[in-house]
């Protein structure tokens, strides 16, 4: 199988994490942002029409606008989180203000105001919304109490809204500074590996030189002495037998050997060339090493006596562990560990990587 069909085989790491892949992969698109607001829709218009509010204005066309103008916000969650939060704040606030029924009604906000931590690049303007709408919020909330009683609007009640709508924020946030971080660790090992293949480029080539130097050498030095010998010998023909056989052979010996070390020094070069940085398994504990400085506590434990592999097959065993060690790193959790296991058997070699994370959780609350 290719690269692609092997990450997609270990991507799969039980439903759940199944699951999560699918919805990752259609949730930032247009089509995400437009179920996740008619999801909004439908779960506020179901708690006002099973709800029973007789305290209350009842539902008219006007709640169902204002309603429904909130929610259609939420389909710019993460093209314009801020504007689109203004939206919902202003039509949820007017929503509450004429005193209709609270099923549901900030599920918008509360949804806008995560998406907004979220995909806010500049912190600082962030800062301010966040701000802004919890004073906003306040003074809706204390006017509330203030023209209405403590009987329909009390402290707690306050308290519960602050904090619902702050640990919204809270959890964006939190989502985008591990997604910054994983970011990050990803160009750092982009980095760290261009540098090892200009590293290597860099070797292979000074090493070439050298066995150019060198072939260079025993060359110069094996001819020298040849023609020296082939002159002598070449003066003595039909004077001293015995002197020409001796330059002979020192011209045969010479020859074989310099031939033998010309062999032996291109077989280097021709090594050296077909050497390439391909990732093994015996290159595990380094991955190790930079999952662990990225916060994923990960053991490695080997069964059995290692046997060498094809190149191919050491690759994509490699790229194997690589892409789970990556998925567990995004998907299972803070505090999580993950343990690999290499079994090497007389015609097999299992892998086993497996992690205790519990997967991105939803958090439900309950709105004002």
């Amino acid at each position: 199988p290719s690269e692609d069909e092997l990450a997609q085989i270990v991507s799969y790491d039980g439903p759940v994490s199944f699951l999560q892949a699918r919805v990752a992969a259609h949730a930032n698109t247009p089509r995400g942002d437009l179920i996740v607001a008619m999801l909004v829709w439908m779960l506020v218009l179901i708690g006002l029409t099973f709800g029973d509010f007789p305290d209350d204005r009842p539902i008219d066309a006007l709640a169902v606008l204002l309603v429904t103008v909130a929610s259609a916000a939420v389909y710019f969650r993460r093209t314009r989180p801020i504007p689109a939060l203004g939206v919902a704040t202003a039509f949820g606030f007017g929503y509450w203000i004429l005193d209709y029924p609270n099923a549901g009604a900030g599920v918008a906000i509360l949804v806008l105001l995560y998406s907004a931590a979220l995909h806010t690049a500049d912190r600082r303007q962030a800062t301010r919304v966040l701000i802004g709408f919890t004073i906003a919020l306040l003074l809706v909330l204390v006017a509330g109490y203030l023209s209405a009683g403590e009987d329909e609007v009390t402290v707690g009640l306050i308290v519960v809204n602050l904090i619902m709508f702050q640990f919204a924020w809270l959890a964006g946030d939190t989502v985008r500074h591990r997604r910054k971080r994983i970011l990050d660790l990803e160009q750092k090992m982009r980095v760290a590996e261009a540098e090892q293949v200009l590293q290597t480029a860099r070797a292979v080539s000074e090493e070439r030189s050298r066995i150019a130097r060198e072939l260079h050498d025993i060359v110069a030095h094996s001819m020298s002495v040849i023609v020296v010998q082939a002159e002598a010998a070449k003066r003595m023909i039909g004077k001293n037998d015995d002197a020409v056989r001796d330059a002979l052979a020192t011209i045969e010996s010479v020859g074989r050997t310099n031939l033998n070390d010309i062999r032996g020094t291109v077989g280097l070069l021709r090594t050296e060339i077909d050497r390439s940085p391909t990732p093994e398994l015996s290159m595990l504990d380094n991955l190790v090493d930079k999952c662990a400085e990225a916060g994923l506590n990960v053991s490695l434990e080997i069964r059995g006596a290692p046997s060498p592999l094809p190149a191919m097959l050491e690759l994509s065993r490699y790229r194997i562990v690589q892409e789970s060690l990556t998925n567990a790193l995004k998907h299972a959790g803070p505090d999580a560990t993950a343990a690999i296991t290499l079994e090497y058997r007389d015609d097999a070699l299992g892998i086993a990587i497996i992690d205790d994370g519990r997967g991105a959780a939803a958090d439900s609350s309950p709105t004002p």
